[in-house]
């Protein structure tokens, strides 16, 4: 019986370890709104568009106003069918998985991304392009830390399979 006390005393240090106030709430996750739904619908109902190593090596080569353009048009069109995919997947995950609050935040920064570039106008000429670098560059930074956040995710998914009290 105190083996049982010590392995969960042990197992229940991490928590112990959070910061005062750091409670975990669980909540089912927001509905989309119906303009994301049907934006979500048109982008995920086409299929990605595929290129070989022979169109990617050759993709702004040579560098001029035309096939830049080409190639913004290109993200614009893709990267939103993509994130599609992503964001579909995570709401198709199971109840509980999808109100852990590291997938939830995950799942909420994909569709603002999504949204941002589904609705994002064409891109004309060299000046919109350099904006739209920069603002890509930026939505590239709020995911960096996607991949670790969807691991603390899991980790709070597995203490909670094991019996755990991971909610405060």
């Amino acid at each position: 019986m105190s083996s049982v006390l010590v392995s969960r005393r042990a197992m229940a240090a991490p928590l112990a370890s959070l910061p005062r106030g750091s409670c975990y709430h669980r909540r089912a996750p927001k509905p989309s709104s119906s303009e994301m739904t049907d934006l979500l619908a048109r982008y995920d109902s086409t299929l990605p568009f595929s290129l070989n190593l022979a169109q990617l090596l050759s993709v702004g080569h040579p560098v001029s106003t035309d096939s830049l353009l080409s190639s913004v048009s290109y993200a614009l069109s893709e990267l939103p069918r993509r994130l599609a995919t992503r964001v579909r997947s995570l709401e198709a995950l199971p109840f509980i998985v999808g109100t852990n609050p590291y997938v939830t935040k995950t799942l909420d920064a994909y569709k603002e991304s999504f949204q941002w570039l589904a609705t994002h106008p064409p891109v004309t000429n060299l000046q919109e392009n350099e904006q739209f670098v920069e603002q890509l560059a930026d939505l590239v930074q709020r995911h960096a830390n996607d991949v670790p956040t969807m691991a603390k995710g899991c980790v709070v998914i597995t203490w909670t399979i094991s019996g755990q009290r991971t909610l405060c």
